[in-house]
């Protein structure tokens, strides 16, 4: 599968795909779950439902791809994030999508039943397909079993139109924001979270984020470098953070004033900053502090958060941080 969002189909291929969906006469859908999605194996059962449900489903799929079709459809990028009237694609690479996929496409999976037990990380899919049974494309949402399908403490009761019920059954919740669509090998979105809240950092944040590191805090001596290294390439945040320094690495003056020399004498005029400075080898280098208070702090240092950083010499404005002429 693709690993890069730049080489895609055009949009006028997205939006005839979505377009396909529109109707909610001309579907068809079944009600799937999959079990632990982030497994190399992971567990997936289809969930009967009665055709009122049915409906209902469809007509929220008919919702959301008329919006999508009715959006301006663009690739995919880690630091783009999409206005109102956007959505974005990209291709599925490797990772727990790629290998949900292909057991959500099976044509049978075991049965649902009341005893079925879920772990943390969990999907709920609508499988799509035309009357003839040919597939459209799949949408995925998450769902913890902590809400929905366990037993409660609680009495639950609804109101049926003239009085309340009890309901001793699993309620199952199903979100009607409904923002992930997939089909051909492709990732159709509201927005990057709609995808990284799912199945983790899409492959070109991951990239960029290896790349920053690289060109950043890799060049400076520290003591725990490749745990931070790691920690950098795993932890979605930490990447979306390195985007931010990226975007810094992109103003004059700022890659070259990033070194061992001026980091060290601008940690020495401040004190108060929480990096500490290992002086017992050769030279001084830099400690990463891997416990969860601390392992920000490298990063927040490269961030350069100041109204005037007086470790790059260069001025940003207070909102926007972009670069604003020295006086």
């Amino acid at each position: 599968m693709s690993t890069s969002s730049t080489q895609g189909p055009s949009e006028a291929v997205v939006r005839a795909r979505l377009q396909a969906m529109v109707d909610p006469a001309a579907m068809a859908v079944s009600l799937l779950l999959v079990g632990d999605h982030h497994d190399d194996s992971p567990a997936v059962y289809d969930v009967p439902m009665s055709t009122e449900l049915a409906d209902e489903l469809l007509a929220q799929v008919a919702e959301t791809a008329t919006a999508a079709v009715d959006a301006e459809l663009l690739p995919a990028h880690p630091g783009h994030t999409p206005s109102g009237q956007q959505w974005v694609h990209t291709a599925i690479s490797d990772g727990p999508l790629s290998v949900v996929e292909p057991a959500v496409l099976t044509p049978s999976h075991r049965q649902y039943e009341r005893d079925t037990e879920f772990g943390r990380r969990n999907l709920l899919v609508l499988r799509l397909t035309d009357l003839a049974g040919h597939a459209l494309g799949r949408m995925y949402q998450g769902f913890s079993p902590e809400k929905t399908l366990s037993p409660s403490k609680r009495i639950l009761a609804f109101w049926n139109g003239e009085r309340f019920t009890s309901l001793d059954s699993r309620p199952l919740i199903i979100d009607r924001n409904l923002r992930l669509f997939v089909f051909d090998g492709l990732v159709v979105m509201k927005s990057n979270g709609a995808f990284e809240s799912l199945f983790g950092p899409l492959p070109d944040l991951r990239e960029q984020a290896t790349s920053t590191f690289t060109a950043t805090l890799g060049k400076l001596e520290i003591v725990g470098g490749d745990e931070l290294r790691a920690a950098c390439e795993s932890d979605i945040n930490m990447m979306r953070k390195l985007l931010s320094i990226q975007r810094k690495m992109d103003q004059p003056g700022y890659p070259e004033a990033l070194d061992m020399p001026s980091v060290l004498a601008f940690l020495a005029r401040n004190p108060h900053i929480d990096v500490p400075v290992d002086t017992s080898g050769d030279a001084p280098a830099l400690v990463f502090q891997p416990q969860a208070q601390r392992r920000w702090a490298l990063l927040k240092l490269l961030d350069d958060d100041f109204l005037r950083s007086d470790l790059t010499n260069i001025n940003y404005e207070a909102n926007s941080k972009s670069e604003v002429p020295s006086i």
